[in-house]
């Protein structure tokens, strides 16, 4: 951590009018002693930090320039900062950058929970022996800052966001009974927060705060009801008649609301749930159909992936701008390209599908994607 109190006590014996000698004499130091603080040559004794702090009438924090809480808006920018890093920098350097971090603002709860997402999301970019060892040393580390959050923070939501994230943590570290005892076996109620916020707006004569706010939830359910619907798919293998209802449902609403273009990511993710299936109950038609329009859209999609609105979302943008990491993907946006690429030339159970000679064409489309040759 970068110590700055020379700086410090320099700006404030010069606010206050005091000489180096001054301040010497009081404390009980050199007029030297006082002249390296300040260059950054030695740190005081920390035993004199009392004494320079009740001098210059400031805290001890304060004194050493520092604040262990940060803003919102530092956390998003360091966020984005490590990030960006995985691009430039290997995966340790910026991993030993993360756990600086880490031990700087340990009390900064919601800084933490970010981190933490950090790791979860990146976590593969990370050094390890195997994809295994990886899943087990960083989602863990992930899953001790969301515990963290869990035990101390004092803010509701918070707290309700990391009791989540380590719910997922769980999932990956495959512990479902340690899942099942933190979140319960059955889903809770939830009465939606966006309509009552929305009917108080509307009360208030405030119908453009309303409709901003009904926007937004819409915006939200879709994205889940799509992840939900992507979710159940895998686990329809061996039903043909539901995973095609479900796919069906699920393709009505991705064309209702154009999800392709809004929300590219969610529509990815989605095809590739239902290609999956497909293949493996050797429904070859739609799959390679699904592989067609999976291909098209990934490859026309451009970087960086961000939230944003269309013409029927068109005023949720003060929304997007307050969440954590505003519109910014949470994942390094190439790195999310490669990743479902991948899945589609490497995965074996479309080992089938890509023998077809039709899919070639394709598949050398997303072999560009990926950077295989």
């Amino acid at each position: 951590m970068e110590i700055n109190v020379g700086a410090v006590i320099s700006a404030n014996r010069k606010q206050k009018g005091i000489t180096q000698q001054a301040l010497a004499d009081f404390v009980g130091v050199s007029k030297a002693s006082v002249s390296k603080w300040e260059t950054g040559q030695s740190y005081p004794d920390i035993t004199l930090l009392p004494i320079l702090a009740a001098y210059f009438d400031v805290s001890i924090d304060k004194l050493m320039a520092y604040d262990a809480q940060l803003s919102s808006t530092e956390i998003r920018r360091i966020y984005t900062s490590m990030k960006q890093a995985f691009e430039t920098q290997p995966g340790d350097a910026v991993l030993k950058s993360i756990r600086n971090l880490i031990r700087r603002y340990y009390a900064c709860y919601p800084f933490l929970l970010q981190m933490g997402l950090l790791i979860l999301n990146h976590y593969d970019l990370l050094p390890g022996a195997s994809q295994t060892a990886k899943v087990t040393e960083y989602v863990n580390e992930a899953r001790l800052l969301f515990v963290r959050v869990r035990q101390n923070s004092q803010e509701a939501q918070l707290t309700a966001k990391a009791v989540e994230l380590e719910g997922y943590s769980l999932l990956l570290l495959q512990r479902p009974d340690d899942v099942l005892a933190l979140l319960g076996e059955y889903v809770p109620e939830q009465l939606p927060a966006d309509s009552l916020i929305a009917g108080a707006f509307q009360q208030k004569g405030d119908l453009q705060r309303a409709i901003a706010t009904s926007q937004s939830g819409l915006m939200q359910d879709l994205s889940i009801i799509m992840s939900q619907l992507t979710n159940y798919m895998t686990l329809l293998k061996d039903d043909p008649n539901r995973l095609a209802a479900t796919y069906q449902r699920g393709q009505a609403i991705a064309k209702a609301f154009d999800l392709a273009t809004l929300n590219p990511a969610v529509w990815l993710n989605f095809q590739l749930a239902a290609l999956n299936g497909f293949a493996q109950q050797d429904k070859t038609d739609e799959a390679v159909a699904l592989l067609q329009a999976f291909t098209h859209v990934l490859t026309a999609t451009k970087m960086p992936l961000t939230l944003h609105g269309d013409a029927y979302f068109d005023a949720i943008e003060p929304w997007l701008e307050q969440l954590d990491l505003g519109s910014q993907s949470p994942r390094v946006s190439g790195q999310a390209k490669q990743v479902l690429a991948d899945f589609v030339l490497q995965n074996p159970a479309l080992a089938k599908i890509r023998t077809l000679s039709e899919v070639q064409p394709l598949l050398a489309e997303l072999k560009q994607v990926s950077g295989h040759r």
